[in-house]
């Protein structure tokens, strides 16, 4: 289970305190799937840094799979982020000078990571056998996101952190981006937060919040 309990993050902006977090509250069990639905440029990415401690200058307690932080060294917490939580960016983070195959297994390899899947299993299911040994820097805005996907899903990770994921799409391939989450989530079974800003994106999980005034309401 992840819990989030009272959350507050605040900034100081010409000597003028600004909240952007408040009290915010949060339960999500082992293997849900939840949205948030969140205007874009309004502190998600903030969000997602606290959800996996990148970002440790918060209120309060943020518990994630009973994973106590707060008596971790540096190093500890990034082996435990490594080994229990996967990520879909918004921009990727690729590396353009590897491969398709290299970009997905670099993560699985250099932590001694267990599969969901192997990589020629999860191209695949991603309908990117083809473009296993061509380089990122050559793919294309809608080879990349995939890339993305199955590399966020090729290896055993507990919680999923998927910022945007249908970003940038026309409204064919984004349909077809939320039903290949959606696929993957039901052959995985980890937990996943999704943010975006899009209603009909939302609509994939299976419950949905809104941020409103720094504080999250269940849709």
């Amino acid at each position: 289970m992840i819990k989030i309990k009272k959350l507050t993050k605040s900034f100081w902006k010409d000597k003028e305190k600004v909240d952007i977090f408040s009290n915010l509250n949060l339960e999500i069990n082992s293997w849900d799937f939840i949205s948030i639905v969140w205007p874009s440029g309004s502190w998600k990415s903030t969000f997602l840094n606290m959800m996996s401690w990148i970002d440790l200058d918060f209120s309060w307690d943020i518990d994630v799979f009973s994973f106590d932080y707060k008596t971790k060294n540096e190093n500890e917490i990034t082996s435990f982020r490594w080994k229990n939580i996967s990520y879909i960016f918004q921009n990727f983070k690729l590396i353009d000078n590897l491969t398709v195959r290299e970009n997905i297994d670099l993560v699985v390899e250099l932590n001694d990571l267990e599969r969901n899947f192997s990589t020629d299993e999860i191209l695949k299911l991603v309908w990117l056998e083809k473009k296993a040994d061509n380089y990122a820097f050559n793919l294309s805005w809608w080879e990349s996101q995939r890339v993305a996907i199955a590399r966020a899903f090729v290896w055993k990770t507990k919680l999923l952190l998927a910022d945007e994921p249908t970003g940038s799409l026309d409204a064919k391939n984004k349909k077809i981006i939320m039903e290949l989450i959606s696929s993957l989530h039901k052959k995985t079974n980890n937990t996943i937060i999704m943010i975006t800003h899009d209603d009909e994106v939302a609509q994939i999980s299976d419950t949905i919040y809104k941020m409103n005034d720094y504080n999250l309401i269940k849709s």
